[in-house]
C-alpha cells in the first residue's frame, strides 16, 4: 500500500509540473548527433554487442565519461535490456534521470522505455524505477512521455492525459497511450475521454495520435464516443489517419458502423486506406459483397491504367501499388465464395488477370491464383490441382494448397493426395508449408494419418532445413494443443525427436522456440536439454530459463556473450552510406544510419558487397504494414549465419518507422541478422523495439509495388563522407 501511495503522490506531482513547467530540453541534441569520435563510437558499440558482459563498461561511461560518451553509453544501456538483472545498469540509468542537464536526462529516459520494450514491456524490476520516470517528466520532456508508454503503468495515464493538452506534447501523448493498448493495458474512462476530444484536433500529428490509440485500445469496451470519433475521422484530409480509423472500428468488430463511408474508403485513391477498409469490413456479408464489387473496380482501373487503352474512368488511382488492395481482397474472401455475388467477382479475376498482359506477371499470377484458390475453398469436391495448374512458381502456388487443406476442403483423400505430394517435394519452401498443414490432418484424419503426420514431423525435426525444422516446431505445437491429456502416448516419438533437436540446435531462433515447447508440455527427458542451454547464446539462455521455470526447476544464465557479428564497424561510422537496391519493381535507394545502428548498418554493408542480396525475393508483404526480405531460403526463417545484437532507436535517434523507414526483422531480441522490411506506412509500435537502420530516399512507390516473389536484382552501396 505504502509503494501505491509513492506512485499516486509522485504522479499527481508530475502532471502539476507539466501544467506549469516547460517541457523538456531547451536545445534537443539527439545522441547520434553528438560529435563523438569513431574510437568511442566502437567502444560503445562493441560493449552493447557483449550485452551484460559490456554492461559495466557502459555504467563507467555513462556516469564519469564526457557528455557525449554519456549519452551513447545510456542509449546503449536501454540496448542491452535486461535491466533488473545484476550489474548496475537500471541504477545508473535512475541516477541518471536526476542529472542536471536534461539531455542527459531524456536519454535516460529514453533508454529506459527501450529496456522495456526489450524485456516483452515487463514493467521494470528494481524498486523505485518507476518513480523516478515519473518525477524526472518535467526534464525529460518529450523522451519521457515516449518512455511511460513503453515503461509506464496504468497508473501514469494520468500525466500522459495531462500532457494531451500540451501542443508540444499532445502527440506523444497519445502515441504514448496507443502503446498502453498493444502492451495489453486497459485504458481508463478520462484517457478515452481525452483522446475522443484530441481526435478531432487541428493539428494532424495529434489527430493521428489519438486515432492511433483509440485503434490500439486493448479490450475496448462497448463505448459508443470511440466509435464515433472513429467514425469522424474516415473523412480525415490526411490519408494514414484515414487507414487508421478504418482499422480501428475493424479491430473494435464495428465495421458496419462506417456505413457508407466505409464503403467509399474500399475505393479510396491511397491504396493503404483501402487495404484497411479490406480488412475491417470484411466481418459482414454486405462488406464482402462490398469488398468483391471494389477490387473488381480496382482490377478494371488497374488495367486500363497499366495498358493506357483509356482515360481512367475512376477516380481511384491506377498506381501499381493498387494491386495490393486486390490482393487482400482475395485473401479477406477466401472462405466466402460461397456467397453470390463474392464467387462472380472471383471467377472474373480468374479468368481475366492471366491475360492481362499489360500487368507484370507476378501480379497477374497472384490475382489468379488467389482467386482460384479461394473458389476452390467454397467448393465440396475441392481439386487442388485447380490451384498447381496456375501461373506462379511451385513455391509460390502450392501453398495455397496447403491452406486448401488447412481449411479442410475437398474430401479426405484428396488432402491426403495433395498433403503428400507437399511433403514429398523437391523445395523446403513447400516441404514446410505441408508440414503446416499437418495439424488440420490430424484433426480430421484417422490413425493413420497421425501416425504419418508423427513421422513426416520426426524426420523433419532430424533435418538440416532450418526453415523446415522451424515449421516442424510450429506444426507439432499445434498438434500437441489439439491431442488430449489421454492420448499423449502416442506423441512419445515425436516427444524424443523433440528433445533431442533441442539438445543439439544452436541456431538462437529455432533453439529459443524449441526449449519452451518442452517447457510448456513437460516433454520427457527435456530438463536436460534446458540445463545444456543456459550455457549457450543469450537468446537461447533466456528460453532454457523459461523452460526450466515451467518444469519447476530453478535457472540462471551461464551464458557468456553472443559472439560480435563479422562485420568491421569501422568501415561503417562516420560514413553518409546509401544502400541502392535495383528490384523487380524499380530502384530502391535507402540512406542507412551508421550513428544509430552501427552493427546492422556493417551487417548490411558487408553482406551487400559479397553479392548475398542479389537474387533473393521477397518473403513477407502485409499490404499497409511492410514489405520484407533479405531471407537466402526465402521462407522467413533463414538469415547469414550470425545473430545481430538489437539496436533499438527513440525518438533522440530519428524518424523511425513512419513510410519507407527501413529496420531489421527478428523473432526476438538478439536474433536479427540479413532479413529486412520497408514500411508501407507508419507503425509507432514498432520504434523502440526493432532496430531502424534508416529512410528510404526514393523509391518508395517501388517499394510499395512489391509483391511476394519480387526480388532485389542487385545491390549496391555508395559510400561518402
Amino acid at each position: 500500500m505504502g509503494g501505491m501511495s509513492r506512485r499516486c503522490l509522485s504522479i499527481a506531482v508530475a502532471a502539476t509540473w507539466l501544467l506549469a513547467a516547460c517541457p523538456g530540453p531547451a536545445r534537443p541534441v539527439p545522441p547520434l548527433a553528438v560529435a563523438a569520435d569513431t574510437a568511442l563510437r566502437i567502444r560503445i558499440a562493441q560493449a552493447e554487442a557483449r550485452r551484460a558482459g559490456g554492461t559495466a563498461e557502459l555504467v563507467e561511461l555513462a556516469r564519469g565519461g564526457d557528455r557525449p560518451a554519456r549519452l551513447l553509453a545510456l542509449r546503449g544501456l536501454g540496448r542491452i535490456g535486461s535491466l533488473g538483472a545484476a550489474g548496475g545498469g537500471l541504477d545508473a540509468l535512475t541516477a541518471a534521470l536526476g542529472d542536471p542537464d536534461p539531455e542527459v536526462v531524456g536519454a535516460a529516459a529514453a533508454a529506459i522505455g527501450v529496456a522495456a520494450s526489450l524485456d516483452d514491456d515487463r514493467e521494470l524490476g528494481a524498486p523505485g524505477a518507476s518513480d523516478a520516470l515519473v518525477r524526472a517528466l518535467p526534464r525529460a520532456g518529450r523522451p519521457g512521455i515516449e518512455a511511460l508508454g513503453r515503461a509506464g503503468t496504468a497508473a501514469t495515464q494520468p500525466m500522459l492525459v495531462t500532457a494531451l493538452g500540451d501542443p508540444a506534447l499532445a502527440e506523444l501523448a497519445g502515441l504514448a497511450l496507443g502503446r498502453h493498448g498493444r502492451r495489453k493495458i486497459a485504458l481508463g474512462e478520462p484517457a478515452r475521454q481525452a483522446l475522443v476530444a484530441a481526435s478531432a484536433s487541428g493539428d494532424p500529428a495529434v489527430r493521428y495520435a489519438a486515432v492511433y490509440a483509440l485503434s490500439r485500445e486493448h479490450q475496448p469496451p462497448d463505448h459508443p464516443a470511440s466509435v464515433a470519433a472513429l467514425v469522424g475521422r474516415l473523412g480525415d484530409p490526411v490519408a494514414e489517419i484515414r487507414a487508421q480509423a478504418i482499422a480501428g472500428l475493424g479491430r473494435r468488430k464495428a465495421g458496419a458502423a462506417a456505413g457508407a463511408a466505409g464503403a467509399r474508403l474500399l475505393l479510396d485513391r491511397d491504396w493503404r486506406v483501402a487495404a484497411e477498409a479490406v480488412r475491417a469490413l470484411a466481418d459482414s456479408d454486405d462488406g464482402k459483397d462490398a469488398i468483391a464489387a471494389a477490387i473488381v473496380r480496382r482490377f478494371d482501373e488497374l488495367l486500363r491504367t497499366a495498358t493506357g487503352a483509356s482515360a481512367p474512368r475512376e477516380n481511384i488511382g491506377g498506381d501499381p501499388a493498387a494491386a495490393q488492395v486486390i490482393l487482400e481482397g482475395e485473401r479477406v474472401l477466401a472462405g466466402a465464395a460461397g456467397r453470390p455475388v463474392v464467387a462472380a467477382a472471383l471467377s472474373s479475376l480468374a479468368s481475366r488477370a492471366p491475360a492481362a498482359s499489360g500487368l507484370p506477371a507476378l501480379t497477374r499470377g497472384w490475382i489468379g491464383c488467389l482467386a482460384i484458390a479461394a473458389l476452390q475453398r467454397a467448393r465440396p469436391d475441392a481439386d487442388p490441382d485447380a490451384i498447381a495448374r496456375c501461373e506462379l512458381a511451385d513455391p509460390l502456388r502450392l501453398p495455397l494448397i496447403a491452406a486448401l487443406i488447412d481449411a479442410g476442403a475437398g474430401s479426405l483423400a484428396t488432402r491426403r493426395a495433395a498433403l503428400a505430394r507437399l511433403l514429398g517435394h523437391p523445395d523446403a519452401r513447400v516441404r514446410a508449408a505441408g508440414l503446416g498443414a499437418l495439424a488440420a490432418m490430424w484433426k480430421a484424419g484417422d490413425a493413420g494419418d497421425r501416425a504419418r503426420a508423427t513421422a513426416a514431423l520426426i524426420g523433419a525435426l532430424a533435418g538440416r532445413e532450418l526453415d523446415v525444422a522451424g515449421a516442424a516446431v510450429d506444426a507439432a505445437t499445434a498438434i500437441y494443443d489439439a491431442t488430449d491429456d489421454g492420448d499423449r502416448g502416442s506423441l512419445a516419438p515425436l516427444d524424443a525427436a523433440v528433445v533431442a533437436r533441442a539438445r543439439t540446435e544452436r541456431d538462437p531462433e529455432l533453439g529459443a522456440a524449441l526449449l519452451p515447447l518442452i517447457g510448456k508440455r513437460r516433454l520427457p527427458g527435456g530438463a536436460g536439454a534446458c540445463r545444456g542451454a543456459l550455457d549457450g547464446d543469450p537468446v537461447r539462455a533466456r528460453a532454457a530459463i523459461a523452460c526450466l521455470e515451467a518444469l519447476g526447476e530453478p535457472g540462471t544464465s551461464k551464458s557468456a556473450a553472443a559472439p560480435a557479428p563479422p562485420v568491421d564497424l569501422s568501415a561503417v561510422i562516420g560514413n553518409a552510406l546509401r544502400w541502392r537496391l535495383t528490384t523487380t519493381r524499380g530502384e530502391i535507394v535507402i540512406a542507412l544510419r551508421p550513428d544509430v545502428a552501427p552493427w546492422a548498418v556493417a551487417a548490411i554493408v558487408a553482406l551487400t558487397r559479397r553479392g548475398f542480396y542479389d537474387g533473393i525475393a521477397f518473403h513477407r508483404v502485409v499490404p499497409d504494414f511492410v514489405v520484407q526480405g533479405g531471407d537466402p531460403t526465402e521462407s522467413g526463417s533463414g538469415g547469414p549465419g550470425f545473430a545481430l545484437p538489437a539496436e533499438p532507436a527513440t525518438l533522440l535517434d530519428g524518424a523511425g518507422y513512419r513510410a519507407g523507414g527501413v529496420g531489421i526483422a527478428d523473432a526476438g531480441r538478439d536474433t536479427g541478422g540479413s532479413q529486412w522490411f520497408v514500411m508501407h506506412s507508419r507503425a509507432p509500435h514498432l520504434d523502440g523495439r526493432y532496430t531502424w537502420i534508416g529512410t528510404v530516399e526514393s523509391g518508395q512507390a517501388a517499394a510499395d509495388a512489391l509483391v511476394i516473389g519480387d526480388r532485389v536484382v542487385r545491390a549496391a552501396i555508395d559510400v561518402g563522407r
